[in-house]
């Protein structure tokens, strides 16, 4: 396996050059961004080993003293006196892309490039799954009402050693695009919740190169309850 952590927190991934291409779904209207394939080169890069907690989340919040101008659904599945007991270890929801960029500005870090990520999850075998080519239910959070604790599926792993980067909840990338007619971004990997009909944002686990076109209107519509992120930390020479 292509495994080499910096410390238990970040994943380093080292510069590689990979065919990207990409599936994809879009949420409204249509997508012209270029899916591949095509040749890229990612720069060295380090990345969360996993989502950020809601515990992680609340440091932030208490550190910076950080609030939005929208709050609206900010943390809403917040209680009163903070994080809801026994959910510390989830990764955290509710937040905008926005509110996960401020996050990341303060840990000194970004979102990932949809490039970045697609890297640390399938690595330069360019798998499938994280663990492969072959869909197994059983690896990670692949159906359910609500998340799970980012550590909760051991073989939930890619060949770096990332984990949880599928089927707990869609991740927020960095790469917003203006096509004119709509502002909008990507999610990765899937979330625990399937949606019980066909519907314009299906859920469940999705592969390593598949992005789901996320449009972005208000910051209240734009937080949910199955879309949470993780950092990535440039390589200093």
């Amino acid at each position: 396996m292509e495994f080499h952590t910096a410390d238990d927190k970040r994943v380093f991934i080292p510069e590689t050059s990979y065919i990207y291409r990409v599936q994809h779904r879009i949420m409204e209207g249509d997508c012209q961004c270029d899916h591949g394939p095509f040749l890229v080169k990612v720069e060295a890069f380090y990345i969360d080993k996993y989502p950020v907690t809601n515990e992680q989340y609340k440091h932030f919040l208490d550190e910076s003293s950080y609030y939005p101008e929208d709050s609206h659904n900010f943390i809403k599945h917040w209680q009163e006196n903070g994080i809801p007991q026994g959910k510390e270890n989830h990764p955290v929801i509710w937040v905008s892309q926005e509110d996960a960029r401020a996050y990341a500005k303060w840990k000194g870090g970004r979102l990932p490039k949809e490039t970045e990520w697609q890297l640390a999850a399938g690595g330069s075998q360019k798998l499938k799954w994280l663990w492969g080519d072959h869909f197994h239910a059983e690896k990670c959070h692949s159906s359910g009402l609500d998340t799970m604790p980012v550590d909760a599926f051991a073989s939930n792993v890619s060949p770096y050693g990332c984990v949880d980067l599928t089927g707990n909840t869609w991740e927020w990338m960095e790469d917003t695009v203006n096509d004119e007619q709509h502002k909008f971004t990507f999610l990765r990997g899937g979330s625990y919740y399937k949606a019980p009909h066909t519907w314009h944002a299906e859920g469940g686990p999705h592969p390593t190169d598949y992005h789901l076109k996320f449009q972005l209107l208000n910051e209240g519509l734009n937080r949910c309850e199955t879309v949470g992120f993780r950092c990535v930390y440039e390589v200093t020479r």
